[in-house]
């Protein structure tokens, strides 16, 4: 009898290895482009490039004390690849205690709040929010008091911090 011989040689161990091998670095890198991306949206929030600005907005005297007083003003901002000129809104608040800054934003859905000075209140014409003076809810579908930007004062000016 003759003896049998396989038609091919079986595969070779060491070929079986680097197969192996080369498949697991195409799933490796597969799972990193998958999750690379979802990782680094994920983690955007928490490496934010803000940075504080402080913004001269006027002369301290210009505002009396008890009065809310509606101030504009500009600065400079990078918005992807251009620097621009945008422009601001904020109501001051002179009391005793200092100076109270508040953005107009309305903290339900973002509309732009009015002062209404003979009711001495701010109100959202949008959906009926209403704060009083120093920002606090009153009434309506706003979850939060208004949003309040950091003041100092130095050398006779009213000056407020920006993240940018």
């Amino acid at each position: 009898m003759s003896e049998h011989q396989p038609l091919l040689d079986p595969i070779d161990p060491q070929r079986r290895k680097v197969m192996g091998v080369i498949v697991g670095v195409i799933n490796l890198g597969l799972i990193g482009a998958i999750v690379g991306p979802v990782v680094g949206f994920a983690a955007s929030p928490m490496k934010s490039k803000m940075k504080e600005t402080w913004v001269e907005l006027m002369d301290e005297h210009l505002i009396a004390p008890g009065e809310i007083k509606e101030v504009n003003f500009s600065m400079r901002v990078v918005d992807g690849y251009h620097e621009v000129e945008r422009k601001y809104t904020v109501f001051l608040r002179r009391s005793e205690e200092g100076v109270l800054c508040l953005d107009p934003a309305c903290t339900h859905l973002g509309c732009r709040v009015e002062y209404q000075s003979d009711r001495r209140r701010f109100i959202c014409p949008c959906h009926g929010g209403v704060f009083d003076e120093e920002g606090r809810v009153k009434s309506g579908p706003p979850p939060k008091p208004m949003d309040r930007h950091p003041v100092k004062i130095e050398g006779g000016k009213i000056w407020i911090s920006r993240e940018v």
